[in-house]
């Protein structure tokens, strides 16, 4: 008996440090990327940028590779059926761990089940635009036109479900109003809408309205998170504009298949933080309108998505908002 037990600590042992001999190893060959978006956008271009700055730190490859497709989920299904063994990561938005598993009765992943969160990227607070004609010049003037024509009022989105959508809803909610949605295919067909005249506003992400803003054909009437802009300073909160506590972002971060080492997933971790810190990075994303917090580990992470979920929930619950 005695002699068994020697044999498993010594196995034990042997196990222990060939597996922290693999992962003091990670990584050991080029990482594999994948971002749920097409090229082109702010999304890849942010992923890019952390792309370049993360293969420094790790001294290997970041390969990113687009993978876009149903509100994120087929990279998120690609990232689930991966190996967990660090080498493939996802650049993940809120749709993907927190509105996705809200809106579809069937997805093809469960964030739970199948993701370890890595890390926190960016948030993109959004912007409530009107045309420059419009006689809405403050929040508080377009919640009393919404009140007092309620037929009349409307406002566009990127499509049911989006970020976009919700903060519309949550917006009603919170201000007693009553407004029809109008759904678009994609953030430019529904600033025309608002351009046309065929809707009164919308909740967009600062990165695709601030040059219609700075070029004089929007009109910014509140900011949808919870501290003004550097990027659009004179443009109030829409907390300051009589809603307290509103407090809205889309957001990004990274996530591994769900039994990806801890060690992994910590080193994938600082090699975030190291980036996230760099004042060129911070630099070009935050003057087109998105924030670069402070890096947080992978915990407080988890722990921010939880949050959200908890956030989101009761209002696609009380709206009844599906998808299929």
């Amino acid at each position: 008996m005695v002699t068994m037990l020697r044999f498993a600590r010594v196995a034990a042992c042997a196990l222990s440090v060939l597996f922290t001999g693999v992962v003091g190893a990670y990584p050991d060959k080029p990482v594999r990327l994948l971002v749920p978006y097409p090229p082109g956008g702010i999304t890849d271009v942010l992923t890019r940028s952390l792309a370049e700055l993360m293969r420094k730190d790790l001294g290997q490859p970041v390969i990113v590779e687009n993978k876009p497709g149903a509100n994120t989920a087929l990279a998120a299904q690609a990232l689930a059926t991966a190996p967990a063994d660090g080498y493939t990561v996802m650049m993940a938005a809120a749709a993907t761990v927190v509105m996705n598993p809200l809106l579809y009765a069937k997805l093809g992943y469960d964030p739970v089940r199948d993701f370890t969160p890595v890390a926190r990227i960016a948030e993109t607070p959004l912007v409530l635009v009107v045309r420059t004609d419009s006689p809405a010049r403050t929040l508080a003037d377009l919640v009393a036109a919404a009140k007092a024509k309620p037929a009349e009022a409307s406002f566009a989105s990127t499509g049911m479900g989006s970020t976009l959508h919700l903060a519309g809803e949550l917006l009603q909610l919170e201000t007693g109003t009553q407004m029809l949605h109008v759904p678009y295919k994609g953030s430019a067909p529904a600033l025309n809408g608002v351009l046309g005249g065929e809707t009164q506003f919308m909740i967009d992400s600062v990165g695709s309205s601030i040059p219609l803003i700075k070029g004089g054909k929007l009109r910014a009437i509140a900011v949808t998170s919870a501290k003004r802009l550097p990027a659009l300073p004179e443009v109030p909160t829409v907390a300051e504009s009589g809603v307290p506590g509103f407090d809205v972002s889309t957001w990004f971060g990274l996530l591994v298949p769900r039994q990806t080492p801890v060690a992994i997933v910590n080193r994938l971790n600082a090699a975030v933080a190291l980036a996230v810190r760099d004042p060129a990075f911070r630099a070009q994303f935050e003057a087109v309108g998105l924030v670069v917090p402070a890096p947080i580990d992978a915990a407080a992470f988890a722990q921010f998505i939880q949050a959200e979920t908890a956030k989101w929930a009761p209002l696609i619950k009380a709206k009844n908002i599906t998808l299929e």
